[in-house]
């Protein structure tokens, strides 16, 4: 949930937080890990969303896959990127290699 959903400012849920909740959901298909998963219950977690603070992005992923998401958990939902823009970003349009067996799940997280 977006922290302007959380919060309920405005605009509140617009387009914007679903390019939050791609940014979680990227994050946690690649760290196989659910977005603040080090704390204790929901309500915390809505807390530090509401408080402004976005999910710690591990320097164990590659700099595109990084700087995707964190494009993406921008907290000012008008400096987040449209959908468009993130269809442009080199995460996005980098071309993986041919399959060789090593890109499987647990691989994939470091290299991307």
């Amino acid at each position: 949930m977006a922290p302007e959903v959380v919060n309920r400012k405005n605009p509140g849920y617009g387009l914007a937080a679903d390019i939050w909740s791609l940014g979680c959901t990227v994050l946690e298909m690649l760290t196989r890990q659910f977005p603040y998963s080090h704390l204790e219950n929901p309500m915390q977690v809505l807390f530090q969303i509401g408080k402004g603070e976005p999910p710690a992005v591990p320097n164990t992923l590659s700099e595109d896959a990084r700087n995707f998401i964190n494009h993406c958990l921008q907290v000012d939902p008008s400096t987040r990127p449209t959908a468009t823009q993130l269809l442009e970003h080199p995460f996005v349009k980098q071309t993986l290699p041919s399959s060789s067996g090593s890109a499987s799940p647990l691989n994939l997280g470091r290299r991307l």
